[in-house]
């Protein structure tokens, strides 16, 4: 594995590292820009469903890659999808939030493996934290509502987006754009 420290050489141990690496990347981003609350303190775990009705919700995409556990097909979707969830008790100061990153199945070996994870570039991690970090902010702080980084990482899709391949779209997730349900 390589220990360069340039971004190539990051996202080749991504690539290598998979999903753990993923996970430090996701929680240094959120503590680096949710520290900003204090003295609030905001958590961030990864989930497969809703918490509540009651919790408030914002969804996003990215620029993402996805790789084959079984065959090791390769591929990139310009329609990486997030869901977050998030909710503060004010009582105690805590906020926390709840995410979702659905995956897709591959196009070679079919349904029978599954939705594969995707691996997130760390800047489009960024964007989609720096995202929600802005609409926690103005929902729950009084922030000015900021504009939503809509740009993604540079990308020339070889074919179109297969909703019959894509867990979003099965679950009704997968539009657009940016925004709240």
């Amino acid at each position: 594995m390589s220990t360069e420290t340039n971004v190539d050489g990051a996202m080749r141990m991504l690539f290598v590292a998979g999903p753990g690496i993923m996970d430090i990347i996701w929680q240094g981003e959120f503590v680096r820009l949710f520290q900003n609350y204090y003295p609030d303190v905001w958590y961030i775990a990864k989930t497969q469903i809703c918490p509540s009705q009651r919790w408030k919700r914002f969804r996003d995409s990215a620029k993402v890659r996805f790789c084959c556990e079984r065959c090791c097909n390769g591929w990139t979707s310009m329609k990486g999808r997030v869901v977050f969830w998030y909710t503060i008790n004010w009582a105690t100061r805590e906020g926390f939030v709840q995410y979702r990153l659905y995956g897709q199945v591959c196009r070679k070996c079919g349904e029978a493996n599954g939705f594969q994870a995707p691996m997130w570039y760390p800047e489009e991690v960024s964007k989609v934290l720096s995202n929600l970090y802005n609409k926690i902010g103005q929902l729950f702080y009084g922030f000015t509502k900021m504009p939503v980084f809509v740009e993604r990482r540079k990308g020339k899709p070889r074919t179109q987006h297969n909703s019959d391949l894509c867990q979003a779209c099965k679950d009704g997730e997968c539009w657009n754009g940016p925004g709240d349900a």
